[in-house]
């Protein structure tokens, strides 16, 4: 999807939140990263992360959480390895190479721009330190908190040596929301929210098949929702829009306007009055 996209565009940076390093092959991994980088002429932007589902995890055969977090930490161990070099040498618990010949890198240098997007509120010092960019799967009040204290960690590591993420000056801070605009509120709550339906039982099928708890509340009518559905004409979503970013502390908006079974026509005419009506307020607003 991503070669397809780096095809038809030219300046639009792209990429994945996210890669879930624990299926990955480290090797096979770092080098598609590379060529994606290439193919992009140094567009990439890479989000990585262990993947929040245990389910999906075990059709990789990761047999607890603690596996999953340790090959997310040695595929990562690896790849910041085969980048500082031209020959590849790790010995680990789950892989290991030996005086390997590394014939690619990475055109952004040292590597692409690192995301780490999250729903757990405990990994966000380490995103901090290391000044990750970083989408939260949170409601718009605890994204608020955390990211105050995200602030103050990474002022307080931001020269730190070592950091993971250290070429990235101002790490971009932000928040997913679901978005569907249409000339009524009336139309746009109708078939947005029944759109946004269908994604949401998508999302918790195979919890909810196997008897599990929900790994994400993504209940609209809940008021703790992780995230929201925004409807609205152009002038109502401007007005709710501009609340999460007060609320949420943001610098960074990452609208879904694609989900569930919204007709693509219906997604690309609300994306069109985003960006003729909504998009002029938001940045008169920021600025």
């Amino acid at each position: 999807m991503l070669s397809a996209a780096i095809q038809r565009t030219k300046k639009l940076r792209l990429g994945a939140l996210t890669f879930c390093l624990p299926w990955y092959n480290p090797f096979r991994f770092y080098n598609e990263i590379c060529m994606l980088d290439h193919m992009s002429g140094g567009r990439l932007e890479l989000g990585v992360g262990r993947g929040v589902s245990p389910i999906e995890s075990s059709y990789f055969f990761m047999k607890s959480i603690d596996e999953s977090r340790e090959r997310y930490r040695e595929t990562l161990e690896v790849f910041f390895a085969a980048c500082s070099g031209s020959v590849l040498n790790h010995e680990g618990k789950y892989f290991s190479y030996r005086d390997l010949e590394l014939y690619l890198h990475p055109k952004q240098r040292p590597y692409p721009p690192l995301w780490f997007p999250s729903s757990d509120k405990n990994s966000i010092e380490f995103t901090a330190k290391h000044g990750y960019n970083t989408v939260l799967n949170t409601s718009a009040a605890e994204a608020g908190r955390l990211y105050a204290q995200y602030r103050e960690v990474w002022a307080r590591h931001k020269d730190d040596p070592g950091r993971h993420n250290a070429h990235v000056r101002a790490p971009k801070l932000g928040k997913s929301q679901h978005v569907f605009v249409a000339d009524t509120d009336a139309e746009a709550a109708r078939a947005g929210g029944a759109a946004y339906k269908v994604w949401s039982d998508h999302l918790t099928y195979l919890t909810r098949k196997l008897g599990q708890p929900d790994l994400l509340n993504v209940d609209p009518a809940s008021p703790a929702a992780v995230t929201r559905l925004v409807t609205g004409a152009p002038g109502t979503v401007a007005r709710k829009l501009a609340e999460v970013v007060r609320e949420s502390g943001i610098n960074y908006l990452m609208l879904v306007f694609s989900f569930g079974d919204l007709a693509p026509e219906r997604a690309m005419r609300s994306m069109d009055l985003f960006v003729k009506e909504v998009m002029p307020v938001l940045r008169a607003g920021a600025a």
